[in-house]
């Protein structure tokens, strides 16, 4: 599965390096930092990370077959996406909170609730948005024991088991 990394936000130097931020970077605090070797892809293009450096905030890799600052700017802007088969295997209740994307949401019966379109962390736990399927609403659902259940990392499924009361302001 091809899974959302980051956005490059700019260049580095006159080499072809390109720095690399993520939009928030609590919703991908679990994804690890890339290595030399790793395939990314960008613009339906794959690249091979030859280097990593941190710099403040964000990271800046140099690209295989990205030499000059001319061919790095035009990646400004650009989605960097991985094959989340390169990364480290997680137990089946532990999650990469980008792969959460896409997953449904079924009830205790197996009917469809709804499907996760975006997760966000707090302090205290990360929160799912979900997409009704009942009337194409979007809710936040904490995603703690209390609301869910079960996991299926093949079927992509997670059961709520405890449906929370919205208001109807």
């Amino acid at each position: 599965m091809i899974i959302f990394y980051g956005k490059i936000t700019g260049i580095h130097g006159l080499k072809g390096e390109v720095e690399v931020a993520f939009l928030d970077k609590d919703y991908f605090a679990s994804l690890p930092v890339l290595n030399k070797d790793i395939p990314i892809i960008i613009n339906n293009q794959t690249f091979t990370i030859l280097n990593v450096k941190k710099k403040n905030k964000a990271f800046v890799l140099a690209l295989k077959d990205i030499d000059d600052i001319e061919q790095a700017k035009a990646f400004i802007g650009s989605d960097i996406f991985i094959d989340s088969s390169l990364l480290p295997q997680l137990d089946d209740d532990t999650f990469y909170e980008a792969e959460l994307i896409g997953y449904e949401i079924i009830d205790l019966d197996n009917n469809l609730y709804g499907k996760i379109v975006d997760v966000y962390s707090l302090p205290s736990n990360y929160v799912l948005e979900i997409k009704l399927a009942e009337n194409d609403e979007i809710v936040s659902i904490p995603f703690v024991h209390a609301y869910f259940g079960k996991s299926d990392k093949i079927k992509k499924t997670i059961q709520i088991i405890q449906k929370p009361i919205f208001d109807d302001d």
